[in-house]
């Protein structure tokens, strides 16, 4: 499953509210955790940078070493990388270095609020990132999300739209709701059709759309059924308005639980269909967001 979990950090408090969801994975999984910073330095043009970049380096191993040490006693393995360059860039390339099967990180780190995910690193990561991204809002509570007598049955809320695409994320889906004794919610949203052009690339095409409850309730009923096994908790929900909108409104009643859906992945032009309604969700939605791009394997094998 997920083996080793990076968790991108910056320094701040708002980075570091990826942590407990990152244990969430890493206690039930055993899990190793990566948690890397990207060291970087400022120095004016021709000036030796040497002595710069050693202090950053510096700087960004002491404070990961202070967080491997508060969390000695959560029974996890730990450690730590601190690469040089831009952060997005080395955190794509310490998923490769690291093999790492998942990222666990904030929306928005250092600038605080007024970086949101357009933008930012973790966009940047989530668009070329080989492997699963959970991103995490640093602000209100963070839940752990492994098993508990105490709380409800752990809720994994995918979004369907009909397409083979969407459904891409089931097999992490279901991984994790057998992890961690969960539930998966399957959630078919019946939208308005959009208009053509709104499908720039010749390569795409507009997902069927149910036009009736009916089509929607025996849609996601079937693929519910595929998924039946012994000990696997399947639900279904048929909704109508804009998907969006939808997983907001549901994930405020979530509660102990988590958003997994398809995106492009892609900026630009080419961010449609659920790579939009992607990035929606991950800046409304009450919970924490699996983002999953069509060619990302599932990590069960093993």
């Amino acid at each position: 499953m997920y083996r080793t979990i990076l968790v991108p950090l910056d320094g701040s408090p708002f980075s570091e509210r990826a942590l407990p969801m990152a244990l969430s994975f890493a206690r039930p999984l055993g899990s190793r955790l990566i948690l890397t910073r990207a060291a970087a330095a400022t120095t004016f043009p021709g000036a030796d940078a040497t002595d710069a970049q050693v202090e950053a380096v510096r700087e960004a191993r002491d404070y990961l070493a202070g967080v491997v040490a508060s969390l000695s006693g959560e029974g996890v393995e730990v450690e730590i990388a601190v690469p040089y360059g831009d952060p997005a860039e080395q955190i794509l390339m310490e998923i490769d270095l690291h093999r790492a099967d998942l990222v666990v990180m904030c929306t928005h780190g250092r600038a605080g609020l007024g970086r949101w995910i357009y933008g930012s690193v973790a966009e940047q990561v989530l668009h070329r990132s080989p492997v699963p991204v959970v991103l995490v809002h640093p602000t209100g509570e963070t839940e752990m999300l492994a098993p508990s007598p105490a709380l409800a049955r752990t809720a994994f809320l995918v979004l369907l739209d009909g397409s083979p695409f969407a459904e891409t994320v089931l097999p992490h889906a279901a991984d994790l709701a057998r992890a961690l004794d969960g539930t998966i919610l399957l959630l078919r949203v019946v939208e308005p059709p959009l208009p053509t052009y709104a499908f720039a690339e010749a390569s795409m095409t507009p997902p069927p759309v149910a036009t009736t409850y009916a089509e929607a309730e025996s849609y996601v009923a079937g693929v519910a059924q595929r998924l039946t096994e012994p000990g696997l908790t399947v639900q279904t929900e048929v909704a109508e308005g804009w998907p969006a909108d939808i997983i907001a409104q549901r994930s405020e009643t979530l509660g102990h639980g988590m958003v997994v859906m398809a995106t492009h992945g892609r900026s630009g032009v080419a961010r449609l269909l659920l790579g939009s309604v992607a990035l929606q969700v991950v800046r409304r939605s009450a919970v924490p967001v699996m983002l999953v791009r069509p060619s990302m394997p599932a990590a069960a094998a093993g």
